[in-house]
């Protein structure tokens, strides 16, 4: 592996994995370069050459690991927000977010949102603003459309953006970390409870302006 010619790109990527397989175990502060290097098969000055220090390196697999799969690229939530199904927007958020975020038992990236809470919040605070461009804003734009067309009530569409996600959020690291949540089934029909209470409270009554 390590006489094998890969492309820049590709030898990033080849460190980030491994990055990703150490710091999920073991968090960031407590994941050396040599650990890293040895994992990766390559050397610590070829990290350093292609990240230039371990605080890039972490910045580089924040976004690694969270900018790889879009939410306002989702081809179900753009065909229920084209439709208009305000359930099924919904719901297909929480289906992408348990695909991306909990799929990877061993390796879930949320372990390593919260290592990064703890450790480096000032990094997390920047990672929070690219889930918000991600995943965030693609609630916020159906709420404030939905509030446009008179169906949900006059609110500010970012809380309520920010409050669906940070539920979801909340219900994941239950699946993800406590394994009080078992299974994808499962998850998904105590967040269509969730969807389904959300709505109601979200929704204008017929007729009130």
């Amino acid at each position: 592996m390590r006489n094998k010619r890969l492309t820049a790109e590709q030898r990033r990527e080849q460190i980030l994995r491994k990055v990703k397989e150490l710091c999920t175990n073991k968090g960031f502060a407590g994941t050396t370069l040599d650990e890293i290097a040895n994992a990766a098969n390559v050397s610590r000055a070829l990290i350093v050459q292609h990240f230039g220090s371990k605080e890039n390196l972490y910045e580089a697999l924040i976004d690694y690991l969270f900018c790889d799969h879009p939410m306002e690229k989702d081809p179900a939530i753009k065909a229920y927000a084209e439709r208009k199904d305000d359930r099924g927007v919904f719901m297909a958020y929480c289906e992408h977010a348990y695909d991306h975020m909990v799929a990877e038992q061993t390796e879930s990236p949320l372990k390593l949102v919260m290592f990064s809470m703890l450790e480096k919040p000032d990094l997390y605070t920047k990672h929070f603003q690219k889930r918000k461009i991600k995943g965030i804003e693609v609630l916020e734009e159906y709420v404030s459309n939905r509030i446009k067309d008179n169906v949900f009530k006059s609110v500010d569409p970012f809380y309520v953006a920010l409050a669906f996600s940070s539920m979801i959020t909340q219900l994941l690291l239950e699946t993800s970390v406590l394994k009080t949540i078992r299974n994808r089934d499962e998850f998904l029909n105590i967040t269509g409870t969730m969807v389904d209470l959300f709505l109601n409270g979200l929704t204008r009554e017929r007729g009130v302006l």
